[in-house]
């Protein structure tokens, strides 16, 4: 067994893997917004951490570097595509979102709900987005949005802290 200093080794890489597959993929599948896409960008980030495995100087942080890696396929993909306005979170998966409540007037409540928050976020710039998204969808800590982003544990929870402010702030203004 290594130590948290040492490389990664195929059997701690495999644990590590079926632990973050889902958070890469959901963090994935919601920039893209395309099943199929998100699914090979998640493929090609395993890929290339596994490939670049001993590059790692510490276990610990493993989840921002593989996040990191996660960013660069995504920012890459949107290269290639030469269509960087499209990097934006794609939260239409709200939308479809079952219900625990079978009342019609509750769905219908919920769904406006859901497409004012949409709206909100979609008004977000895009780097905010992101940063909510590996937040509340990939589920990381700010140091480890730190590591995958190249900004500060501090600046990650002040974007975070003014987004969910704006936020607030676009639904006090909804509301009316």
């Amino acid at each position: 067994m290594s130590t948290p200093s040492d490389p990664l080794e195929r059997d701690q890489f495999a644990a590590l893997y079926q632990e973050f597959l889902p958070r890469v993929l959901n963090y994935l599948r919601v920039r893209v917004g395309d099943e199929a896409l998100a699914e090979e960008l998640t493929a090609t980030t395993f890929a290339q951490a596994f490939a670049k495995r001993q590059q790692l100087r510490n276990v610990a942080a493993f989840p921002g570097w593989l996040f990191r890696i996660a960013h660069n396929e995504l920012a890459q993909h949107f290269r290639r595509r030469a269509n960087r306005n499209t990097l934006t979170v794609d939260f239409d998966f709200l939308v479809a979102l079952p219900s625990s409540e079978p009342d019609p007037h509750q769905v219908v409540v919920q769904q406006q709900q859901v497409q004012l928050l949409l709206q909100a976020l979609r008004s977000l710039p895009p780097r905010e987005q992101e940063i909510l998204d590996l937040k509340f969808v990939a589920g990381l800590s700010n140091v480890q949005i730190a590591e995958a982003t190249g900004l500060t544990p501090s600046n990650v929870g002040v974007i975070v802290f003014r987004a969910l402010h704006k936020l607030r702030d676009y639904h006090t203004n909804m509301r009316g």
